[in-house]
């Protein structure tokens, strides 16, 4: 606006030390070659900032100009920036993102052997030996893309708060696309669900609700664990419909409760004490949202456990989990004629893309047995 904005350097000078007409600590100054360097150099970063401006033709106020000169000044390490990110996740109660970036963390600390390092050490070469020590530390292609797709975001973080170079970029030449994010897939078929269903357990045992989850995920649209977890007795609308909101999308979903979903609602009805419908959060002990989580993650393990039980007693050659309940739900229906749209609708995903992932071993499995005809 046609006004003069001053920018400190961070040194301060008293009046009988400053050259006035040169605008510069006087000679009689002791630290007057350090001081006149300095000012140069802030005046040269200024001056490749408003370069850059006016290079990616981008608009700015003297206030963002002051801001990002002032962060282009600050060093920050890789570790540093990290715990940063993991604070403002865990402040914005993002607790999910924040233990990705906590994992990528403890693994970039077990390459490094602890020692910090800097964006600029960040290159090609860090990332292919980072990679050959994932691998041989015998990690999974799919946790390896999360960890490097993690990094990846937060260089560029590092990059829009000027603490990292985008033209250094070493992802450019890195592709993380390489990294296969394919999963196992784990589905059973009906057969195998009924043989569950008809399991003699005791009630009120944590096998008895392990199975019930279970069965429950399977007759609900395949509802992920967390929500399930959370879902409370407001989410059962005259017994009828569950409408929940999912964790992972914030988006409302609406069930229609089957006859063997209401059962087991009948069941834990009976011993309600407080908001939630299954026995495993107390809103007096799991407040916060790092708490829940914790919750969550423990209680997923413990029922999983469950599980591995539950597929012996069955007879079912798999390792059961509270996942192959969401994928066995995709697939029965899949083998039953249903089109991919109404699945994905049915499971709340954002797009068929992501229903496609539960469903394409299924596919490669019917191209098979087609071939089976030549024979």
């Amino acid at each position: 606006d046609r006004k003069p904005k001053y920018i400190s350097v961070g040194v301060g000078c008293s009046k009988d030390l400053w050259d006035s007409k040169k605008n510069l600590p006087s000679k009689k100054h002791p630290l007057s070659k350090e001081l006149i360097i300095k000012i140069e150099k802030t005046k040269t970063d200024a001056k490749r900032l408003l370069l850059k401006f006016e290079d990616e033709k981008l608009d700015f106020s003297s206030e963002e100009f002051t801001k990002k000169l002032k962060n282009q000044t600050k060093k920050t390490t890789v570790y540093q920036f990290l715990e940063t990110v993991i604070a403002e996740l865990l402040k914005a109660d993002k607790v999910g993102n924040s233990n990705v970036y906590k994992s990528l963390r403890d693994v970039l600390l077990r390459f490094r052997n602890r020692k910090d390092f800097t964006f600029s050490e960040l290159d090609g070469s860090f990332l292919r030996k980072f990679e050959q020590d994932l691998r041989e530390r015998g990690l999974k292609e799919i946790s390896m893309s999360v960890h490097f797709r993690t990094l990846r975001a937060l260089y560029n973080r590092a990059v829009v708060e000027d603490y990292a170079r985008k033209e250094s970029n070493p992802f450019q030449e890195f592709k993380v696309s390489k990294f296969s994010m394919k999963t196992k897939k784990r589905a059973i078929k009906k057969d195998d669900i009924k043989r569950i269903a008809l399991l003699s357990i005791e009630k009120g045992t944590r096998l008895y609700d392990a199975q019930n989850v279970f069965l429950y995920s399977y007759y609900c649209s395949g509802i992920n664990i967390s929500d399930m977890i959370e879902l409370q007795w407001k989410d059962i609308i005259n017994n009828e419909f569950m409408d929940y909101e999912r964790n992972k999308t914030h988006q409302r979903q609406l069930v229609k409760l089957l006859p063997p979903a209401i059962e087991i609602l009948a069941y834990y009805r009976k011993f309600s004490l407080g908001d939630f419908v299954f026995p495993f959060l107390d809103k007096t002990k799991h407040i916060s949202a790092v708490q829940i989580k914790n919750r969550i993650k423990k209680i997923n393990k413990q029922i999983n456990e469950d599980l591995k039980i539950i597929a012996e007693m069955a007879a079912i050659d798999i390792s059961l989990t509270t996942y192959v309940a969401r994928h066995t739900f995709a697939t029965v229906l899949k083998r039953s004629g249903v089109g991919t749209s109404k699945i994905s609708e049915l499971m709340g995903h954002g797009d068929e893309k992501t229903t496609q992932i539960y469903l394409d071993e299924f596919e490669n499995e019917e191209l098979y047995e087609a071939t089976l005809n030549l024979l």
